[in-house]
């Protein structure tokens, strides 16, 4: 096989042990320097391989597949800009040894967390795990003593308490940051390693269906919270996501064509959103009384977007009697009845989404109409009976 070529999970799972060399190293053509090290018994490691000051150096990142390859190129492209920018990234085994008692709310407050700030879009989402989830339970532990057992239990726990998808979300946000610390030089091994991932459900059928969206409405008005009620209302009418709603600014919005310009969205592609007449009223009736761009201020007058209104949501449904909902499940409704009158094309169009695979789990029969279409099939088969017999 060649020895540089571009990294594929199906290649690298591949790769072999060679029936002689103790080790065989191969290049990726997308990183310049990023190897990977395949030994006699199989394993396989991450390897840096780059020039400092005319010296060249070598760098481990980590195991695959406990890093799989868009984190090593990731991890490999950060080190290269650590380089560029006259740093070496590697730290001397003198200064490493130094730094094996640290404990991960030292690591996490002054390393990970202020390069998740400035690099995820999702940083606010990164510190509310820390703190609610993690902090606690490893926050005084040094990370080299962090174990796996714990990490484990600790991820079985959480299951009772929150969904698959958010308990996943959670290890994955320890895995990452104790990456970093491999990456930096201040730990050998992840022992996220071999931690197993909940499966998860995302297909969530949860909508609001009959009677509901009439005590949801009416129970809009009587929330104290009007701001926060004038932003459910809007994801009712235009179906947005949530965080998308949360940060739309006046400056974006063309009252004269009825169109936002939405920028912060999940894909990364900017789009038109088409306005109704409901969103409208909702946009200009924000107007009057936001002092700042945000259509959905902070309540304690800062310059910033209004924070998750999930108290409000919670106070909302138990007053419109409604239960098992979350505040996604308003942009569900408005796709679903989107496709219940017009092409699934249409839904996705208006959804934002890439495909019409996606529309369709969010999109939703009312009970009625799979009723009629299994009618439908009985009086086939019926017909098709009396036709035989006649």
């Amino acid at each position: 096989m060649k020895r540089q070529f571009k990294f594929t999970k199906k290649a690298l799972d591949a790769l072999a042990p060679d029936a002689v060399a103790r080790e065989v190293e191969y290049s990726d053509t997308d990183i310049a320097g990023l190897r990977i090290v395949v030994n006699r018994l199989g394993r396989k490691a991450w390897l840096l391989r780059y020039t400092f000051h005319g010296s060249k150096r070598s760098m481990k990142i980590g195991e695959y597949p406990a890093i799989d390859i868009n984190e090593a190129r990731l991890l490999a492209s950060e080190a290269r800009a650590q380089i560029a920018r006259g740093t070496d990234p590697q730290l001397s085994r003198t200064q490493e040894a130094m730094l094996r008692g640290i404990t991960l709310t030292r690591f996490m407050e002054e390393d990970a967390l202020k390069h998740f700030k400035a690099t995820q879009r999702s940083y606010r989402d990164s510190l509310g795990r820390w703190k609610r989830h993690l902090q606690e339970k490893f926050g005084a532990t040094p990370i080299g003593e962090i174990r796996t057992q714990d990490i484990q239990r600790h991820h079985d726990m959480l299951k009772d308490r929150l969904s698959p998808a958010t308990a996943n979300r959670v290890l994955a946000l320890l895995k990452r940051s104790l990456n970093l610390a491999i990456m930096w030089g201040k730990l050998e091994k992840n022992p996220c390693r071999g931690v197993r991932m909940h499966p998860e459900n995302n297909h969530r059928q949860r909508y609001l269906a009959g009677d509901e969206l009439r005590r949801f409405m009416q129970a809009l008005d009587c929330e104290p919270n009007q701001t926060a009620a004038s932003l459910f209302k809007f994801l009712l009418a235009v179906g947005v996501r949530r965080g998308e709603a949360l940060t739309a600014k006046f400056s974006d919005i063309s009252i004269e064509t009825a169109t936002w310009r939405l920028r912060n969205v999940k894909n990364n592609k900017a789009r038109t959103v088409y306005l109704n007449q409901t969103a409208l009223e909702i946009v200009k009736r924000q107007r009057n009384v936001s002092r700042w761009d945000w259509v959905f201020p902070a309540r304690d007058g800062r310059d910033a977007h209004m924070a998750d209104p999930r108290k409000a949501f919670k106070r909302v449904i138990e007053r419109a009697g409604i239960s098992d909902i979350v505040v996604h499940s308003l942009r569900h409704s408005h796709i679903t009845l989107v496709a219940q009158h017009y092409p699934l094309q249409v839904a996705s169009w208006l959804a934002g989404h890439q495909t019409l695979a996606v529309t369709a789990k969010y999109a939703h029969a009312q009970e009625h109409q799979l009723r009629e279409a299994s009618g439908m099939i009985s009086n086939i088969l019926t017909n098709a009976v009396a036709a035989s017999g006649a």
